[in-house]
């Protein structure tokens, strides 16, 4: 007897095995099935999505841009696509697309391991985009000279450091960061972000041997299209003696902006001066605070000298790439003062920037839905994430194991009458430590609307 208005989909569930040359290595016959796939239902996510993991697979990453960026458009919510386009658009160095779908993993993506790894990830995918912008910058610096940064836009270079004591000179990064952050608070100007003023600062050698020059300053700041720079100094002047100044400049006619600072006092006095010099660059600017803003400006995040010193040296190592020696800094700086959140939230992401690795992300993905997606496209099928889940639930539920882990082999669809779903399907036998395989068939009944 036909039941006119339902749709059968019968659905043979088994356990998920991929032979080891698929794992390994990608075959053409895979890559002509997802390729018909596609052309046969050009309008299907799941197909588009699992040919572009197929060639991401294969390093071939342009190839997977265009099928993944497909299927996103398809699916804007589908977790695993936001990723592999994230994956795929950051090796071909296209960051803009990369931090977009990286983002996005964050939002839908259901795998939490791999989230936590999109999160470190993003920090280094910033740091790379500010570099490849800063060559771009100096590759087309005539046109934009041209175009006047705007007045409330302001970047704060790297501090001159000049004296005889050595330990001194990790502030010059140090200081910068602190001032930047300052400034942001009242979120009454633009600051632009450290990254992209190191990126500028390495690629024009802004600041070697810690010296800067007028000239080559104001260059920088139309590099980074910022209106205003703030150029400060520390000058250490023997018996733990300083002076602090700094000086705000107009980027488009080198004029100097306000009265700046000019400050003496000794070393013990370094936070004090650095609060001086934040306000005076904001009476520079024109800058109006509140008494709420003021005093959540002249708020320091550390008291303690030698902890910002070695927070200062791992922003350094950061800087320089060698992220293992970032973190035990940085990780110095928190024992040094435990209150210290910066110098704890870049110890944590140091740590996990130095282990994050593509292998490392998809390796995350094992046993998860996401997972078994991903493993049906590197073997050439298609395969639902949302219907990958429900099936797995449903056969834990049914007859749990110890890996609860489900492959679809046969999709079918029909208008016949849903036959009844039998009790205790897929019955499992075997030891708790090596469950033998396990099949069973699952009716699934839609009604039609």
């Amino acid at each position: 007897m036909r039941h006119p208005g339902r749709v059968l989909m019968v659905l043979a569930l088994g356990v998920w095995a991929i032979p080891a040359a698929a794992q390994q290595k990608p075959n053409d016959k895979n890559q002509e099935r997802l390729e018909k796939a596609v052309e046969a239902n050009p309008g299907s996510v799941a197909a588009n999505r699992a040919l572009g993991i197929w060639y991401y697979k294969a390093s071939r990453f342009t190839e997977a841009l265009v099928p993944l960026q497909k299927a996103r458009s398809l699916d804007p919510k589908d977790g695993v696509t936001a990723l592999y386009v994230g994956l795929a658009a950051e090796a071909t160095r296209d960051y803009t697309t990369a931090k977009a779908a990286y983002t996005a993993y964050l939002a839908v993506g259901k795998t939490r391991s791999v989230r936590n790894d999109i999160r470190v990830r993003l920090v280094s995918v910033t740091r790379e985009e500010a570099q490849e912008a800063a060559k771009a910058a100096v590759a087309n610096e005539a046109q934009i000279a041209q175009v006047p940064g705007s007045p409330t836009t302001v970047a704060v270079l790297p501090f001159t450091i000049e004296g005889s004591d050595a330990n001194l000179q990790p502030l010059q990064v140090g200081l910068a960061d602190l001032v930047i952050s300052d400034l942001a608070k009242p979120k009454k100007i633009t600051v632009v972000e450290r990254d992209k003023i190191q990126a500028i600062s390495d690629e024009i050698a802004l600041s070697k041997n810690g010296q800067v020059d007028a000239a080559t300053a104001v260059r920088a700041g139309k590099l980074i299209r910022a209106g205003r720079i703030v150029k400060g100094a520390l000058i250490s002047t023997g018996a733990s003696n300083i002076t602090m100044t700094s000086t705000t400049v107009n980027t488009q006619n080198s004029a100097t902006v306000g009265t700046g600072l000019d400050a003496n006092g000794t070393l013990d006095k370094l936070f004090d001066m650095e609060k001086q010099l934040v306000f005076a660059t904001f009476a520079d600017l024109g800058v109006t605070l509140t008494p709420a803003e003021h005093q959540d400006v002249d708020r320091r995040p550390t008291h303690s000298l030698q902890a910002f010193i070695d927070y200062s040296r791992g922003l350094m190592a950061e800087d320089a790439g060698r992220l293992d020696e970032a973190a035990r800094f940085f990780e110095s700086a928190r024992a040094a003062d435990p209150g210290f959140g910066a110098a704890l939230q870049r110890a944590q992401t140091a740590a996990a920037a130095s282990q994050n690795t593509n292998t490392k992300i998809e390796s995350n993905l094992k046993g998860s839905s996401e997972g078994q997606t991903v493993a049906a496209a590197a073997s050439g099928n298609t395969i639902s994430a949302n219907l990958t889940t429900t099936l797995s639930t449903v056969v834990g539920d049914v007859n749990p194991t110890t890996t609860n882990a489900v492959a679809t082999t046969n999709v079918t669809v029909s208008t016949s009458a849903p036959p009844v779903v039998t009790p205790n399907v897929g019955v499992a036998t075997g030891t708790s430590d090596q469950p033998t395989a396990r099949t069973g068939q699952v009716t699934i009944v839609i009604k039609k609307p």
